[in-house]
């Protein structure tokens, strides 16, 4: 059975993406205007593929079909999670995303609970979009329907090494500026709030989902990130980000070597900075794998962060 299950990225090329992707961690983009990074996916619309071992070439969804021991024999239909990379070189829109029950419903799919990692930011106002002011659906539709965003939305300044979780019915947008690693559930849906009017290249704006997103949308729209908790222990240091009922997620920094016992069906493992040897492989930034079931210790040495991923 594999020990470690590396993957090749999907790229996106976006309206607002750019080239952060390539000068901070040296990934093939297809263009300068590559605004995601797909680096754990089994998703139909991103689908990574397997990188050496025996199931070279395979992807990810073909190896949870058909080898769902690697990952503990999980009960859910499809792989139920998915990691980014996300260069917001131009602002995203004001989006919101819907639960799993409205969106097996209306799209066929997992909602999307998602959270971020703040990698990068370009200077000190570099900002995000995290909830809203409005008390009442009624106060909700007024101000969209007046394009009163300025009062609409809460407004917050970020930094390198911040973390936010974003449930469902959370109205947010990643800013200029910011270059984000986000866990989330595997769903490509997204419900376009407001787009700034921005136009594409044919001149036209881009399709917004007011109607859905006015379903899905929490009120009061306020958000509550809980305290990181840090644990400090010989040569590494771990913060456990977020433990909820989709994901768990931790943050790790090595800094010698280090031995893990795990017991997990599957961990989702993402190097955010530096270089080590993970397992008896050399990894370096930007490097995504699947520690599989089989799997019971991990041997880490190097000096390098980690986001490592479990199911919740």
């Amino acid at each position: 059975m594999e020990k470690m299950i590396i993957l090749e990225p999907v790229f996106k090329e976006t309206i607002w993406g750019g080239h952060a992707l390539k000068d901070q961690y040296g990934f093939n983009i297809p263009s300068n205007s590559t605004g995601e990074c797909w680096a754990i996916s089994a998703h139909p619309n991103g689908d990574c593929k397997i990188k050496g071992g025996e199931y070279d070439g395979q992807t990810l969804s073909w190896l949870w079909d058909n080898h769902r021991e690697l990952f503990g024999n999980l009960p859910q239909k499809q792989f139920p999670l998915l990691v980014k990379f996300i260069d917001a070189n131009q602002d995203l829109s004001v989006q919101v995303h819907p639960n799993d029950q409205y969106a097996a419903k209306y799209e066929n799919s997992l909602g999307k609970n998602e959270c971020w990692y703040v990698l990068g930011c370009k200077d000190k106002e570099t900002r995000m979009v995290m909830g809203h002011h409005a008390k009442s659906k009624e106060e909700l539709i007024e101000k969209i329907e007046n394009d009163d965003y300025d009062s609409l939305l809460n407004v917050i300044h970020i930094k390198p090494g911040d973390f936010y979780y974003i449930p469902a019915g959370t109205i947010h947008a990643i800013c200029s500026g910011s270059l984000i690693c986000e866990v989330q559930q595997s769903s490509d849906v997204t419900y376009r709030v407001y787009d700034y009017h921005r136009k594409d290249k044919n001149g036209n704006e881009r399709e917004l989902h007011v109607p859905k997103s006015l379903d899905v949308t929490a009120i009061p729209g306020d958000v509550h990130n809980d305290a990181v908790i840090e644990e400090k222990n010989e040569n590494y240091s771990v913060k456990h980000l977020l433990k909820c009922e989709f994901f768990n997620v931790d943050h790790y920094h090595i800094t010698g070597n280090v031995k893990l016992d795990v017991s997990e069906p599957m961990i989702l493992v993402s190097c955010i900075d530096g270089k080590g040897i993970f397992n008896d492989v050399d990894i370096t930034k930007g490097m995504s794998f699947i520690i599989p079931s089989n799997v019971h210790e991990l041997n880490i040495s190097g000096e390098l962060e980690l986001i490592m991923s479990t199911i919740g």
